[in-house]
């Protein structure tokens, strides 16, 4: 029996979608839904950050899309890739264990799991209204478009390929 090849890519939402400081991870995920082929994996972790580590599986790339507050003006969106050898002194999300903290921890448990690339998405929420989430949605998914075009096509399988 042979096992399904894991997505290369995986993009995950954060946040709990009723919440407005909190809900920008889901709803980006809602307007990407279909939009890739299957090679990109969708997956919502909500606010339970620690659930990122069930689709850790040494994919190419892992996006996570969340929102933080203090980090600037409202909708303002950052490209963050972290650096899990330092931690910083303080979390970024507005989770209590968040998605940073899970892959800073699921380096040390599961170093194999590992994507190769890990970036953040990170949208200030703080003081966002409706009109500044939809712009800031948009310019996410503009983002998602453009780090996944740069990304070159896969490999042909070994296992295609005739004998």
């Amino acid at each position: 029996m042979t096992r399904p090849t894991p997505p290369r890519i995986t993009i995950v939402g954060a946040g709990n979608p009723l919440l407005a400081c909190d809900r920008v991870g889901p709803e980006v995920l809602d307007r990407i839904a279909g939009r890739y082929g299957p090679e990109v994996e969708l997956c919502s972790v909500g606010a339970a950050g620690l659930a990122l580590l069930d689709h850790l599986h040494g994919q190419e790339l892992l996006v996570v899309i969340d929102a933080c507050v203090g980090a600037g003006d409202p909708e303002r969106v950052r490209v963050v890739e972290p650096d899990l050898e330092r931690p910083a002194a303080r979390e970024t999300s507005v989770h209590q264990i968040g998605p940073f903290w899970t892959l800073a921890a699921a380096r040390h448990l599961y170093p194999t799991l590992m994507p190769r690339a890990i970036r953040f998405i990170l949208v200030e929420t703080d003081d966002m209204d409706a009109h500044a989430e939809e712009a800031a949605c948009l310019r996410v998914v503009s983002l998602l478009d453009r780090e996944l075009a740069r990304l070159e096509p896969p490999a042909a399988d070994a296992c295609s390929r005739e004998a």
